[in-house]
């Protein structure tokens, strides 16, 4: 007795185009994520040369002293005009940062929300980033 195998092909082929629609999905919501992050990454780090170069020649002046302790005021300053220089809060959604002193240390921190391409049933369809960039203020 030999079995009916007619239709075995399709439900087969179902399956893995099932298969590879979900890669797809997955591949294309890492990437998005992936680039955005590299794209806040060279925005902190841009960021946070701007504030130190800045504070050092602010603090480079002779009326400065050497000794002065960094204004984190003047940090947050710098590092607004430099955010609002390349439009950043354009370039990513929910913008969110802080910029530290610590000793002759800046720090330059950025949040940001990427809406995914692909939004399969019960996943998120955003996803939350950081950036962090840290520079030594070159004091003389």
């Amino acid at each position: 007795m030999k079995r009916d195998e007619q239709g075995q092909m399709t439900v087969l082929i179902i399956g893995f185009m099932a298969v590879i629609l979900l890669m797809i999905v997955v591949v294309t919501d890492i990437s998005k994520v992936f680039l955005v992050r590299r794209d806040l990454d060279a925005t902190a780090d841009g960021a946070v040369l701007a504030a130190a170069n800045g504070l050092a020649a602010i603090y480079s002046q002779p009326a400065a002293g050497g000794n002065a302790e960094l204004d984190p005021d003047q940090a947050r300053r710098l590092t607004a005009e430099y955010l609002d220089q390349v439009a950043a809060s354009n370039r990513f959604d929910g913008l969110d940062w802080s910029a530290d002193v610590s000793g002759t240390t800046v720090t330059v921190r950025l949040t940001s929300t990427v809406d995914l391409p692909f939004e399969p049933p019960d996943w998120q369809g955003a996803a939350d980033i950081a950036s962090e960039a840290s520079a030594i203020v070159p004091l003389r």
